[in-house]
């Protein structure tokens, strides 16, 4: 059963997903809207979020998008094989149970994340290969010109920081590395940004930036003992809630926060979530 909290019903999300963001690169020097993003008395910020033991993208995506831990969703690989995403599906499942009028997007440079997580709910989760750039583009268009379709809830992937650690290097001290976060850096802003318009308008936004795991040297795999791997960011910015500040989140944290704050409540959901 699904309950709704009507007080809720009009609220929205944006979902900034960023792949291999090692936390120590959010810095005021490379990524200066982040840093500033961080200190808004609006927002919740770790950089210590906790990864998945597997610390590679199927797992930790996979997390983020179903609010279990890789021991239920069994997600082990990059491929998705032998999975129980059947039993523990994406949250936009409960969103559309909740409200099938909601707009639901996914728009992703990685494209298994919509192939096997979001494809079967959302209502927008193209899966062709696109970059991160057109991205950018197509969340722009949605959020402003409402093409090609509104979102309620609208879920990002940028995917090209991962490539640039593993070709130079995970690490805010490698140029390519930390250009590139500030390229992200001026997305984020103008999404932000945006979104903070329709806020002056009245509607109410949940804003979440994650990433699925850190990196060291040019790798992230097998390095659960490395801090720089297992912890990287979180973000909830919200100018109706208050987050604790204290508490240290983990991956399985994203879902279950976006329901709450979309007042859609799943029994289903609550007892197999982590």
């Amino acid at each position: 059963t699904i309950q709704t909290d009507p007080s809720k019903a009009n609220r929205k999300v944006l979902i900034i997903g960023i792949d291999g963001f090692r936390a120590d690169a959010m810095q005021d020097t490379i990524s200066p809207f982040l840093f500033s993003f961080a200190q808004s008395q609006s927002t919740y910020f770790t950089d210590q979020n906790h990864v998945q033991e597997l610390t590679f993208s199927g797992p930790n995506w996979s997390s983020l998008c179903t609010g279990v831990d890789l021991c239920k969703h069994m997600v082990t690989t990059n491929g998705f094989g032998e999975n129980d995403l059947q039993s523990f599906p994406h949250f936009f499942k409960y969103i559309e149970a909740a409200n099938s009028d909601k707009n639901t997007v996914s728009i992703v440079n990685w494209t298994p994340i919509n192939e096997y997580l979001a494809s079967p709910f959302a209502d927008y989760a193209p899966t062709e290969s696109i970059n991160d750039h057109d991205v950018f583009l197509m969340a722009k268009q949605a959020l402003t010109l409402n093409y090609p379709i509104s979102p309620d809830v609208l879920f990002l992937q940028f995917d090209e920081l991962d490539g640039t650690g593993h070709e130079f290097g995970f690490n805010p001290n490698v140029p390519e590395y930390a250009s590139y976060v500030n390229t992200l850096d001026g997305y984020i802003d103008n999404l932000v940004s945006i979104v903070e318009t329709k806020r002056l308008n009245g509607e109410d936004w949940l804003i979440c930036i994650v990433s699925d795991h850190g990196g060291d040297g040019k790798s992230h795999g097998g390095k659960y003992d490395n801090e720089h791997v297992r912890h990287t960011i979180m973000y909830m910015n919200s100018t109706s809630e208050t987050f604790k500040n204290w508490y240290t989140s983990s991956q399985t944290d994203l879902a279950p926060t976006v329901l709450d704050f979309l007042g859609i409540s799943s029994a289903e959901f609550d007892c197999k979530s982590d």
